[in-house]
Order: C-alpha cells, then sequence, then structure tokens
C-alpha cells in the first residue's frame, strides 16, 4: 500500500496534500515553505502517517520553474520522488468538469496522478549534465541578446551611415568594426580622407583588402543622405550597444569555456562530437539537453522530446498533419537546427538530404526541420552502436576472443 503525497510548487509556499490509494484525502492541506524547520516538520508528519496506515510513502511534484529544486533536493534524501511536467498536470486535471484551479487543487490532483501511474523515470543525480544544462541555457539566453542587439545596432546604422552595409556585408570584422567604432557618421569619413582611411583599413585587415574599397567608401559617404531626425539619440545608442556585443561576446566566451570544462570531462563515454560537422560545443549542449540515449527505445521519441514531431488532427477520414509540435526542448531544437546550418555543407549526408528537400520545394526551415530530424537518428545511431560494440568486446574479451580481421581489429583497438 502506497501513501500519495502530491506537493504544488510556488516560490516560497508549498501545497501538500495526502491522499491514500482509495483516492481519499488523509488529514488537511500541509503548507511548506523553503527552510529546514519547515521540512522537518513536514517529514515527521509523514513518517506518522505511514506508520498508522502501514503504507510506503511516494512524492509526487510540479517540476515549476526552478522552484521545486532545493525542496527535490531535500526530500529526496528520504523519499522517491516523481516530477511531473505541468502540461502534464492541466492534462489530467482536465477531465473535472469544473474550471476552478487552485494550489490546493493541484496538490490533490498530483497526489492522485500517482494513484494512475507513475511518472517518467528523469534522472537527476547525474549534476555534470544538469551542471552543462544551465549553463547551455544561459548560453541559448545571452546569444539571443546578443543577436537581438545586432539586429538594432543594424536598424540605426541605417540611420546614421545609409548604404554602409552594402559595402560591408558582415559589420563585424576588423576592418568594419574599427571604421563603425571610431569613424561611424559620413561626415568623419570625409574628414579623415581617402588616403588614411585606406592606410586604416590596410593595418586592421593584414593587407588583405581591397585598395577599391576605400574609394568606394568615400564616394558612398559624399553621396548618402544620413537622417537629421533622431541623429543625435541614434549615435548614442549605437556607440552603446557596440559596447554592449563586446561585453555579451566576452561572456559567452566565458560560457564556453564553462561548457568545455564539463564537456572534456565526459566526452571520451559519447560519440556525438565524432559525426561530421558537429562542433565540440554543440556536441555537449545536445547531450546535456539530451540526455541518456538508453532512455529512449527509438529514434522517434528523441524527435518527440525534441518537440519537432508534427502535429496530427484526425476525424473520421480527415486527416490533417501539421507543422512540428513545439512541446518540448525548446533549447534542443535550437542547438538540432544551429548544428545543421553548420554541418550542411561539411556533412554530405545531412547535406544532401537538405538539398534533397530543397528541390522537393519545401521552405528553408521546413528542410532544416527535416534534418534536424535526420541527425537525431544518426545521433541515436551513432550513440546506440558504439555502446553495443563496447559490450559485445568487453564479452568477446571476457571469453578470451579476438577480432580476426584487421578492420576489426582496429575497431576494436580504438574503442577497448
Amino acid at each position: 500500500m502506497n501513501l500519495n503525497i502530491g506537493i504544488d510548487i510556488a516560490k516560497n509556499v508549498h501545497e501538500a496534500c495526502l491522499v491514500n490509494e482509495n483516492g481519499e484525502q488523509i488529514g488537511k492541506f500541509i503548507q511548506l515553505r523553503n527552510s529546514k524547520k519547515s521540512i522537518e516538520k513536514f517529514t515527521k508528519h509523514i513518517e506518522k502517517v505511514s506508520k498508522e496506515l502501514n503504507a510506503e510513502p511516494r512524492i509526487g511534484m510540479e517540476a515549476t520553474g526552478i522552484y521545486w529544486y532545493s525542496l527535490f533536493s531535500e526530500l529526496s534524501k528520504k523519499y522517491k520522488i516523481h516530477v511531473y511536467n505541468p502540461s502534464q498536470i492541466n492534462g489530467f486535471a482536465s477531465v473535472n468538469i469544473r474550471e476552478s484551479k487552485t494550489d490546493k487543487i493541484d496538490a490533490k490532483t498530483i497526489a492522485n496522478m500517482l494513484r494512475f501511474g507513475e511518472s517518467p523515470k528523469t534522472n537527476y543525480s547525474d549534476t555534470q549534465r544538469l551542471e552543462l544544462r544551465e549553463y547551455g541555457r544561459f548560453y541559448f539566453k545571452l546569444t539571443s541578446i546578443k543577436i537581438n542587439l545586432k539586429k538594432r545596432l543594424r536598424r540605426n546604422l541605417h540611420l546614421i551611415f545609409p548604404g554602409y552595409d552594402e559595402i560591408f556585408k558582415n559589420l563585424y570584422t576588423a576592418t568594419s568594426k574599427e571604421i563603425i567604432t571610431n569613424i561611424t557618421t559620413p561626415e568623419k569619413v570625409l574628414e579623415m580622407g581617402e588616403k588614411k582611411l585606406l592606410e586604416l583599413m590596410k593595418e586592421k585587415s593584414k593587407n588583405h583588402i581591397d585598395p577599391e574599397k576605400a574609394k568606394i567608401l568615400m564616394e558612398k559617404a559624399e553621396d548618402t543622405i544620413p537622417s537629421e531626425i533622431i541623429k543625435e539619440s541614434s549615435l548614442f545608442e549605437f556607440q552603446m550597444m557596440l559596447e554592449m556585443i563586446e561585453n555579451y561576446e566576452k561572456q559567452i566566451a566565458s560560457i564556453e569555456n564553462k561548457m568545455m570544462s564539463i564537456w572534456n570531462k565526459v566526452r571520451e563515454k559519447h560519440y556525438i562530437q565524432t559525426i561530421g560537422g558537429v562542433t565540440e560545443l554543440r556536441a555537449a549542449m545536445i547531450w546535456a539537453e539530451m540526455g541518456n540515449v538508453d532512455d529512449f527505445k527509438h529514434p522517434d521519441q528523441i524527435v518527440a522530446f525534441a518537440g519537432y514531431d508534427p502535429k496530427v488532427r484526425k476525424s473520421g477520414n480527415k486527416e490533417v498533419i501539421g507543422g512540428p509540435n513545439k512541446r518540448g526542448s525548446k533549447i534542443l531544437r535550437w542547438v538540432l537546427g544551429w548544428t545543421v546550418q553548420e554541418a550542411k555543407c561539411s556533412n554530405p549526408v545531412l547535406g544532401q538530404y537538405f538539398d534533397k528537400k530543397i528541390e522537393q520545394g519545401k521552405h528553408y526551415n521546413n528542410a532544416r526541420c527535416a534534418a534536424a530530424k535526420k541527425l537525431i537518428r544518426i545521433i541515436w545511431s551513432v550513440e546506440k552502436s558504439v555502446l553495443l560494440t563496447l559490450l559485445v568486446k568487453i564479452s568477446d574479451i571476457a571469453l578470451g576472443f579476438r577480432p580476426q580481421t584487421p578492420v576489426r581489429r582496429r575497431r576494436w583497438r580504438s574503442l577497448a
């Protein structure tokens, strides 16, 4: 017999409900705080009730943001904890015709969910993966901010110096960066003169610059019409954004170093980085978000976990298949998308598959989504097949066998 305990997570005060196997509530709702005294009092109450009912306590809780981490860390030392996604709880609660929703109702709903089946097993003891995942999500956040800043900076540059981005497509080369930082306006470019401008461009590009570019820039500065409206504020904002982008790039580099220091400790056990076009950083982020491949029986489960599975609406003879479900890891989708974008030029399998989808008339984003699903299947195959090969080799060693052919011998030596 089990004693089912549901905890609805909040920022400071959590609601707990105790339910027996028949769905009957035991006692009143209990309020829990993020303090040792409160948790100690709660555990004593659980022990008392479980002894009276001769029942094994098990706890279910809602994974609400970051607020469940502290409570989970403390209670998991004594009890078996089941963690539910908020969408699972909402789905289970939707069978109730009443639309009332409170913390107490949610706590009782979680307790009843335990009665009808256990939550999917998730391993929270792998601290290295969890740390790497947290760094990866912060990396994603800062990268997104930096991208938005760059878009805003390009917009302001058009107000200050219209047509500049026609000459320098990439604004962030050493040469372009020097010009937009110190010689931002057309007036300053004209004031500097073509000769000094060419010398500056040669110095920053280490003589890898077309001399005609200085002449073209001078002509553009002379002919362009900068905006006289909001000129001063646009220029001030532009300079501020340049500094912010530089700071974000330094912070992102620091996060990358942290991520790689963790990945280097575990990379020998994984083979994602051996796939053509997949960098060490992308491999680290994929592993952190995806977790252990052994938890998935089929690559389609990883596809669904990432949120790439299609939306299907079927009624009678009518079936409509929509775009990606997006009910999965947003960060995993992002990193797989970027990995495909980088790898399709160097990985012939992904590149040909991507080109095939484009030839079929698919939109660029649809083709990238399809290639990301292909990459998931490659990752699953590589991780599973290498693990299986290792297990076979270990069993061969135990039985005294050795590979016979030279190819198999080299394979065995590389994996042993």
